[in-house]
């Protein structure tokens, strides 16, 4: 089982004091959580951002361990994108790695969502927790040749890429 050493960092910008306390509290069901509001976006087109360093390899036990919040999560997300319109929406999740042979490898992965359509948006959102046995073998080569790792939603061909 997985054990969480340190909190979550929760970073906003742009976003209603609602939807990060509403967020915040999910988060704070299930881990600690350290709230920044930092200016993190680079792009003048994003209205909003959100940031999430979860302290765990992107795994099966992480989505077992955070399955309400997992749940609750992905449809504030959504909603917060509905809300916005055609104006985009950042979402950056960070994870510690990932779990190969029952062995932690760690590295800094991460899932890069800024999409202005909705229906993309909510397909990527929903397809993140899917991604979990493919990344494994598609990364068992790469993994001892990086620190950081980047996936990115393409709503071109409807996949997270690397």
């Amino acid at each position: 089982m997985l054990e969480i050493n340190r909190g979550v960092r929760f970073s906003h910008t742009g976003i209603s004091i609602a939807e990060s306390e509403t967020i915040y509290n999910i988060l704070n069901q299930t881990f600690h959580v350290v709230e920044e509001d930092e200016e993190f976006l680079k792009n003048q087109n994003v209205t909003g951002g959100v940031k999430i360093d979860f302290p765990l390899p992107f795994c099966e036990q992480f989505f077992e361990l955070f399955t309400e919040g997992w749940f609750n999560m992905k449809h504030v997300l959504k909603d917060m994108k509905r809300r916005r319109g055609k104006r985009a929406l950042t979402v950056q999740f960070y994870f510690d790695g990932l779990i190969q042979n029952e062995k932690i490898l760690h590295f800094d992965l991460v899932f890069q969502l800024i999409n202005k359509d909705q229906k993309e948006f909510e397909m990527a959102i929903e397809k993140m927790e899917y991604l979990v046995d493919t990344i494994v073998l598609e990364l068992s080569e790469i993994v001892d040749k990086t620190s950081l790792l980047i996936y990115t939603y393409d709503p071109l061909r409807r996949k997270w890429i690397k």
